[in-house]
């Protein structure tokens, strides 16, 4: 039950972040203090309790399990990139149409992460719930921002504020759909806990690497903050990795 509620309550950060941040999806300061302490939180959570758990359950297949998940959704990000820039190449004429499949589309693709973000936050409370909840935490910094911006496309494909909160809501309950899939996977299958593991630590290290890191090492160069978001980041390493070391000396 504590999996299915932190989930439901990472998904309803969906209706927080407008109701403080209004409609501007914006979040100042995003990219310099909390997507960066979000990026050590999940190098901390993948190095120091996914990867080992996984590699100790599987060492061969467990490998595979990370591989295969990094890859997963290093596809899945290629192809819904794909297809938002091909319809933002049309004409002013089929613009309105452009933007509302990109909507639907961005929908989708939040869906597909969250679910993912489900398993994740399963496969952490399934090794330990303290790390489940710090899991959760970093999966929550790297969330509201994006939830937020989220809107605003929403919006700005001509959605009504009350529809776009909905939408958001509906697709950021992904979270709970794949934390209950994975309830209902280690049920059934508690031998091949390496293969959430595996796939939840290719995922967070793709999100961290590829997802995140990107857009924070563009607007730190350009603001000059390179060094409050590094400082940051190693944060975000050094607090989860002590958290977890701290829970397996319990």
């Amino acid at each position: 039950m504590e999996i299915i509620l932190t989930a439901l309550a990472v998904s309803s950060l969906s209706l927080v972040g407008v109701a403080f941040f209004g409609r501007t999806g914006r979040l100042v300061g995003t990219h310099r203090f909390i997507v960066p302490f979000a990026i050590g939180a999940f190098l901390g959570i993948t190095f120091f309790e996914l990867i080992p758990e996984t590699l100790e359950s599987s060492e061969l297949y467990g490998a595979i399990a990370i591989v295969t998940g990094f890859l997963l959704f290093y596809l899945l990000s290629n192809i819904l990139h794909t297809y938002h820039h091909h319809h933002d190449e049309h004409g002013h004429d089929d613009h309105c149409a452009a933007t509302k499949v990109s909507a639907v589309m961005l929908l989708w693709g939040d869906l597909i992460h969250n679910m993912t973000d489900g398993i994740v936050i399963a496969s952490a409370f399934f090794i330990n719930p303290a790390v489940g909840i710090v899991t959760a935490v970093g999966i929550a910094l790297h969330e509201i921002p994006q939830e937020i911006a989220e809107y605003g496309v929403l919006l700005k494909a001509g959605y009504t504020p009350k529809k776009a909160m909905v939408l958001n809501f509906l697709s950021a309950l992904g979270t709970v759909f794949g934390a209950g899939l994975s309830i209902l996977f280690m049920s059934a299958l508690s031998e091949y806990i390496w293969i959430l593991t595996g796939i939840a630590a290719g995922n967070l290290l793709y999100i961290a690497t590829s997802d995140l890191l990107p857009g924070v090492h563009k607007e730190s160069h350009k603001s000059g903050s390179f060094i409050p978001a590094f400082t940051a980041t190693v944060i975000g390493v050094v607090v989860v990795a002590a958290m977890i070391q701290y829970t397996h000396t319990l």
